[in-house]
């Protein structure tokens, strides 16, 4: 019977043992990290400077390189293939900016009436029995109807900030317009020099309206600017003339791409347009290349974690022209969302317009720790890493490194050379069979229970043949 308490003994050590070494193997199978050569693509980083730390602002190619849209099957590696610390994080606005809008003291200018800088202090008055015309301090501009009008003079002394656009309110009209507006600036109402012109509408009919207000000004200081126009009704007064302009500094690093359509979804007949890689998106801009057309449409973004469609935005969208006068919808500003595919479900208006999409997206950033000897290398694109619970991401995905590179280490900046193959395209592809790690460690573990099984069996003959 001792002896078969030994042979128990030995039995449960060997279970323990084969087990913990399975388990050991298989533990660091798991936080083995590929090699480079297993990624589909590489990208020189090119330094010029020793440094702790590494930052790159990252172009498009790169999100169209991986197979996860967060960036998880990328990392970094040195010399001598090890990969390093890395973090990818989206690039983020240095300052918020706040637009003001201010009105502006303004008077019309009649045929044959010439204003001189001290007429224009408080009040513009003509000689003999002309008509008197005075700033309102609310910014409403007073007119004579019976008076050929000919310009309006905006006096922007009272601004510290230099004006970047002027935004118009004219009296309603029972027709609509499309007209041109020039914008002169000067400092004695006598030399003057074009800042900006460009196109204003009011078009409307049914439902449907376009209003352009704003024309865009080169950034100017001037005291003085004179509006002048062309194409416009001759009843056309303005109500109100505002000053915009801007405070802060920013710096808002968002690119953009135009895109045709790539497909259409048969359920609805958007059209789809694909970026190629999923950059995280904020703005889009429906652009029309038939002139004189109005649409309305709706944009959705394709979510790849909730594989639907997410409704974004919806409005009108035109591209109307009048002789030389131009006038085009905005791009649209919408929620951040990391997106690969975009479509446009036109709802009112011609189905088939011809249209192309420009969307504005925010670049990634990548920051690693340099860890070993340069040259280093940006590997990207590995979907068996999901299979593997995304090891770069898992083991050298520290966050720490961010706060650390921002204040405590010596910094620098890099820039990516050109994309090339490592693994190439089939390391996009996920290949169950040729996982031969996890094969190698299941037939191992099997193995390993048969063994044990037939151990168990073994001992419990001897154990009966006693």
């Amino acid at each position: 019977m001792m002896g078969g308490s030994m042979t128990r003994s030995g039995l449960v050590s060997n279970w323990v043992l084969l087990f913990g070494t399975v388990g050991a193997c298989m533990a660091a199978g798991a936080e083995e990290v590929p090699e480079l050569s297993e990624y589909a693509w590489g990208f020189p980083i090119e330094v010029d400077r020793d440094a702790s730390f590494y930052s790159i602002e990252l172009p498009l190619e790169v999100n169209q390189s991986v197979s996860d849209p967060d960036l998880r099957d990328a990392g970094v590696y040195n010399a001598v293939g090890v990969p390093v610390t890395r973090v990818f994080q989206q690039i983020s606005d240095d300052v918020e900016e706040a637009e003001h809008l201010e009105q502006l003291p303004t008077l019309p200018l009649y045929a044959n009436a010439q204003p001189s800088a001290d007429d224009v202090r408080l009040l513009f008055e003509r000689d003999g029995d002309r008509t008197r015309v005075e700033f309102d301090s609310d910014g409403m501009i007073q007119t004579n109807e019976d008076e050929q009008l000919t310009a309006y003079i905006v006096d922007t002394r009272q601004l510290e900030n230099s004006i970047e656009a002027l935004e118009f309110s004219w009296n309603p009209l029972d027709s609509g317009f499309i007209g041109r507006i020039t914008i002169d600036g000067s400092d004695n109402l006598q030399d003057w020099s074009n800042v900006g012109s460009g196109a204003v509408a009011d078009l409307r009919e049914n439902e449907a309206s376009i209003i352009q207000r704003r024309v865009k000004l080169r950034k100017t200081s001037h005291d003085y600017l004179r509006i002048r126009w062309e194409g416009m009704p001759e009843e056309w007064r303005l109500s109100r003339v505002q000053g915009s302009y801007v405070t802060g500094v920013t710096r808002i690093v968002r690119k953009s791409i135009m895109l045709e359509a790539s497909g259409e979804d048969p359920e609805d007949g958007g059209r789809i347009f694909d970026l190629g890689g999923a950059p995280v998106v904020d703005q889009v801009r429906v652009v029309l290349t038939e002139a004189n057309t109005i649409i309305s449409a709706t944009i959705y973004y394709w979510s790849t974690r909730n594989e639907r469609w997410i409704r974004t935005a919806s409005g009108s969208h035109y591209y109307i022209g009048r002789n030389d006068n131009v006038v085009m919808s905005d791009a649209i500003r919408t929620d951040k969302i990391r997106t690969r595919r975009i479509k446009v479900v036109v709802t009112s208006g011609k189905p088939s317009v011809a249209m192309q999409l420009e969307v504005g997206w925010r670049p990634d950033s990548l920051i690693f720790l340099a860890q070993g000897d340069a040259p280093f290398t940006l590997a990207a694109g590995r979907a068996a890493d999901s299979e593997d619970s995304y090891p770069q991401q898992r083991i050298y995905g520290d966050r720490s490194i961010v706060s650390l590179a921002a204040t405590g280490g010596r910094s620098a900046t890099a820039k990516l050379g050109p994309r090339y193959p490592l693994g190439g395209a089939d390391s996009l592809r996920i290949t169950r069979l040729t996982n031969w790690r996890q094969v190698s460690l299941w037939i191992g573990l099997l193995l390993g229970v048969a063994f044990v099984g037939f151990m168990a069996i073994k001992v419990i003959r001897d154990l009966k043949a006693e």
